[in-house]
């Protein structure tokens, strides 16, 4: 029989006290990509991490079959890297990437890190009629015509085209791709960067050393009223044999904390429901809540230990604040 595995807040303080984020969050292998992103718009929106290195050392490669229910984990935060077909712009050896990086709804900017051979790249994209401009400090490589987006006063946007690789940056250590210029550069860096906006570094502290998270803003999406920022991690497994745990942090807003904080205990069970009206034991054994307080913050997190038949990245992929907050089914 599944446990339903919810520690209310009541018995957490009894028992526990509230738990502080243990060591330096900024060390995290997620605090440190959130360090080397501009906190632009499409950053805010959403921001998704992957440590592929971690997979290749389990023996997992992107573009490579690997046991369920890791099977779509190391494709994770890809986009079009993850898709053989589509990546034929920039070559089909992804090897040597050691993480991913995606930002915005949808997660089409795409940055990895590692080594690459950047000529080979550079000039495949450049006979496929690619066309190398200065963009900042870096040399982008622009395929097709660039469609440029006003606002009504006549001021710039952006530059982008609908293709996935329509704008490349690729050095011997960094390849990153976007349908918008703009957004290559953002997702290459910047000042000020997306680890200091407020509220970003307590949902790293919340996550921990995960192999890979999805953060998102359901204010930048218009979702999840109440809740501020929620990230969803995935634990580093030691092998490919592990049993999946995630990890799900909620950062409310101020004038609703209270709410959110009665909503997501007694919400997100085994036997509550999602915004489909399915059960949430249908992919969880056990969750078990408890909150980190970090600096003047205070994130709400859920452990969750997935069945056995489900997939590493299904939280990652599916969970929303409708899941959990008083609008959702009850």
């Amino acid at each position: 029989m599944r446990r339903c595995g919810v520690l209310t807040m009541v018995t957490v303080l009894a028992l526990a006290g509230c738990a502080r984020a243990g060591g330096d969050p900024s060390e995290t292998g997620l605090a440190r990509a959130m360090a080397e992103v501009a906190e632009s718009g499409p950053a805010s929106q959403a921001f998704l991490y992957n440590d592929l290195a971690h997979w290749r050392d389990l023996g997992l490669t992107p573009g490579v079959e690997s046991e369920a229910p890791w099977l779509e984990t190391v494709s994770f935060s890809l986009g079009a890297f993850g898709v053989p077909e589509r990546r034929d712009p920039v070559g089909g050896d992804l090897s040597g990437a050691d993480r991913a990086i995606s930002i915005g709804i949808p997660p089409d900017t795409v940055r990895l890190d590692g080594g690459f051979d950047a000529a080979a790249v550079r000039d495949r994209l450049v006979a496929a009629g690619g066309a190398p401009r200065r963009l900042g400090g870096h040399e982008v490589i622009t395929r097709g015509e660039g469609v440029t987006t006003t606002s009504e006063n006549g001021m710039f946007v952006q530059t982008s085209t609908d293709d996935p690789f329509g704008n490349v940056v690729v050095t011997g250590s960094v390849i990153a791709a976007s349908p918008f210029a703009s957004s290559v550069r953002d997702v290459l860096g910047g000042s000020p960067a997306l680890a200091g906006k407020d509220g970003y570094l307590a949902l790293a502290a919340c996550l921990g050393d995960v192999a890979a998270a999805f953060i998102v803003d359901p204010q930048e999406v218009g979702s999840g009223p109440g809740v501020r920022l929620q990230g969803v991690g995935l634990r580093r497994p030691e092998s490919v044999t592990d049993q999946p745990v995630s990890v799900v942090c909620v950062l409310p807003e101020a004038a609703e904390h209270a709410a959110v904080r009665g909503d997501f205990p007694t919400r997100f069970t085994t036997e509550g429901k999602n915004r489909l009206g399915k059960p949430f034991g249908d992919h969880a054994e056990e969750i078990v809540h408890d909150e980190v307080a970090f600096e003047d913050l205070t994130v709400l997190r859920a452990t969750v230990r997935h069945t056995a038949t489900t997939s590493a990245s299904f939280f990652l992929r599916t969970l929303a604040p409708e899941d959990y907050r008083a609008t959702g089914p009850s």
